[in-house]
């Protein structure tokens, strides 16, 4: 045992001298040696303090026996090791308020809550349930699901967690973000659905599927759908926001989104449709009449802008340097070419190809200097072109989601082959994406830092050798933990 002294004062002004120890970050009082009033005092009582430590250190050495406690724990017990069941029953409370618990069964449920804790393959899944949860869910029942498509599921899980947006986050229909992302299978075998395309993840040798997702203005996920591989992004555009307008009967609608969205069929459609857009202008793409005007009334001042019509354009100093830097490379690479046989090289930005060799394509040069630093918004709102340039930038919501999606739920590389199976995998990986992004909304904590705090409550799991039953010892939750629970539910 370790002995300390310790000094304090009375009620009476004296100053006492006490023997303690400390057990569980607590103070535990040994022996009250008595109160002194001056040095003198004190010495003499430290001393007694000091008599009264060896002689207890003397009494339990004499009935000392050495003994391996390990051993007889093990002649005992038999460790089992630990089971994440607080985690499970934490992210389960959450499943629950989304009402996803009325529309799946357990094995969508275990599949979902697993996807966050542990992402991977639905093997390890199985693996995973069995030794931290113990829950025993077939492998093949686990595929056997897969390959059924429930038409209304994933309707019906989309009106739960847009009823969540409503309640929790005071989502009302007038704002939402859009985006695409490519998700890759660990195959090189394609088909009419999962077939090569403009990859996000640089597979491009790989079979893929395009998702289109919208967001809140907050970044919670509230629609998606999934396109065969080589669907062009932008021709996903018109179809999801016209679905989602059309399938909770949107009065007015705002959808932001990027420059691969920007097509003139799909803005006249979004105006026939009575939708508002705020979209990523491709500037290079403008008339040179429209560039000139830009030149002409857009001071070269960071955060100036102008408005053309429904074209809005904002300099900014610091993309004033990015972009400078990739422009003076991309030249240099270019110049290394210019008077080369076209044969030799392949296509870069500043050439032109004079069917025998390249040279330096001058006007195009001339033309991407007067945009450096520049970038387009266009928009059929009456807004402030502060206002419009404000709501763009929360397009990084949806990259948030898609990296959560990506990083935290692992939902690639996908490992299934058959369509259905895909879009059941892209399901449930969806339904914990909305779990993450309520947890990281309510907590301020990033959802891996969730996962790692509920994940350190664990259950000790000992079987006594001499009953049969086993014990399960929790340890205690921490304040962090306390209030993550008082956030999320």
């Amino acid at each position: 045992m370790d002995f300390k002294i310790r000094t304090t004062k009375t009620k009476t002004n004296k100053t006492a001298v006490q023997v303690i120890n400390y057990f569980e970050r607590k103070v535990n009082v040994l022996k009250h040696i008595g109160s002194g009033s001056n040095d003198a005092e004190l010495g003499i009582l430290k001393e007694q303090a000091k008599n009264w430590i060896a002689n207890e250190i003397n009494k339990s050495s004499l009935f000392r026996v050495d003994f391996n406690e390990t051993d007889i724990f093990n002649k005992k017990y038999k460790y089992l090791g630990v089971k994440f069941n607080f985690a499970y029953e934490f992210l389960n409370k959450i499943y629950d308020k989304f009402n996803f618990h009325k529309h799946t069964d357990s094995l969508i449920k275990y599949l979902t809550i697993t996807q966050i804790l542990e992402p991977g393959s639905k093997r390890s899944h199985v693996i995973f349930l069995k030794e931290k949860l113990d829950v025993n869910l077939r492998l093949t029942s686990v595929y056997e699901w897969m390959i059924k498509l429930d038409p209304d599921l994933k309707s019906n899980l989309e009106n739960e967690i847009l009823e969540i947006a409503k309640k929790e986050f005071s989502f009302d229909f007038s704002f939402v973000l859009y985006d695409v992302t490519t998700l890759y299978f660990e195959s090189f075998k394609s088909d009419e659905f999962k077939c090569p395309g403009f990859s996000k993840d640089h597979k491009h040798n790989q079979p893929q599927i395009v998702i289109g997702l919208i967001v809140t203005r907050e970044g919670f996920p509230v629609h998606y759908e999934v396109f065969k591989g080589n669907t062009f992004e932008g021709n996903t555009f018109l179809p999801i926001v016209l679905d989602f307008k059309n399938k909770h009967q949107i009065e007015s609608l705002t959808i932001v989104a990027d420059s691969a969205m920007l097509s003139k069929l799909n803005l006249d459609s979004l105006k026939d449709k009575g939708i508002n857009y705020i979209v990523g202008a491709r500037l290079l793409n403008q008339k040179q009449d429209v560039l000139d005007r830009i030149d002409k009334s857009l001071k070269k001042v960071h955060g100036e802008t102008t408005r053309l019509g429904e074209l809005i354009v904002e300099y900014s100093d610091l993309r004033f340097a990015k972009d400078k830097r990739e422009f003076e490379k991309q030249i240099e690479r270019a110049k290394k070419y210019d008077n080369v046989e076209t044969s030799k090289i392949t296509k870069l930005k500043f050439l032109k190809n004079d069917k025998t060799k390249y040279s330096i394509n001058q006007k195009l040069i001339d033309k991407n200097k007067k945009l450096l630093g520049l970038k387009g918004y266009v928009t059929n709102l009456q807004l402030s072109n502060e206002e419009t340039i404000s709501y763009y930038h929360n397009l990084f919501k949806v990259e948030h989601a898609f990296r959560i999606s990506k990083s935290d739920l692992a939902v690639r590389p996908i490992y299934h082959h058959q369509e259905n199976s895909i879009k059941n995998h892209i399901l449930i990986c969806f339904m914990g994406l909305a779990i993450s992004v309520y947890l990281e909304l309510k907590t301020k904590c990033s959802i891996k830092e969730v996962v790692h705090r509920i994940k350190k409550v664990t259950d000790a799991q000992i079987e006594s050798k001499i009953t049969g039953k086993t014990i399960s010892i929790r340890n205690k939750l921490s304040t962090e933990v306390e209030e993550l629970i008082k956030m999320s539910y």
